[in-house]
């Protein structure tokens, strides 16, 4: 019994060392490729009627690059997600448009087809990063999205 233990110890550390942490990130950014458009908004506490909700699409690729479209064109951002934290962590920095060289902080959930993320503004401190997705008292906005079935092709 007392050679066992030593030899499990070892097994149960190598088993732990060869768990890849980015496993997890592939895996999570595998999930959320695809084509997402805006659903619902919360700011302020309030959310925002059906009408009211912006034209909003991007696309996700399975390295994080993606593409947002609204009515007035398109801009690049790079999105990274760390699904190991609680709540999952997002990050997306803008490489093109308005808002390019900025950060913006968040935390998401993936619910099979439904993709909810708490974000800053552009431009905020990592530490400003939400905790939780309320919105009252806060600058930070809580984007629901759907993901987008592509039509098969005949």
């Amino acid at each position: 019994m007392q050679r066992i233990i030593p030899v499990l110890i070892v097994l149960s550390t190598t088993l732990l060392l060869a768990a890849d942490p980015g496993d997890d990130v592939r895996n999570e950014l595998k999930a959320l490729q695809g084509k997402w458009k805006t659903v619902a908004v919360e700011a302020l506490g309030k959310t925002f009627p059906k009408d009211s909700v912006p034209d909003f699409t991007f696309v996700v690729a399975s390295d994080g690059k993606s593409t947002g479209k609204r009515p007035k064109g398109e801009f690049r951002f790079t999105m990274t997600v760390n699904p190991t934290k609680k709540p999952k962590a997002i990050e997306n920095l803008h490489e093109t448009g308005d808002q390019k060289g900025k950060k913006q902080y968040g935390i998401y959930k993936l619910e099979g087809d439904k993709f909810t993320v708490c974000m800053t503004r552009p431009g905020s401190a990592e530490g400003d990063r939400p905790k939780d997705f309320a919105t009252k008292d806060t600058t930070n906005v809580v984007f629901v999205f759907e993901r987008v079935k592509e039509e098969k092709k005949r």
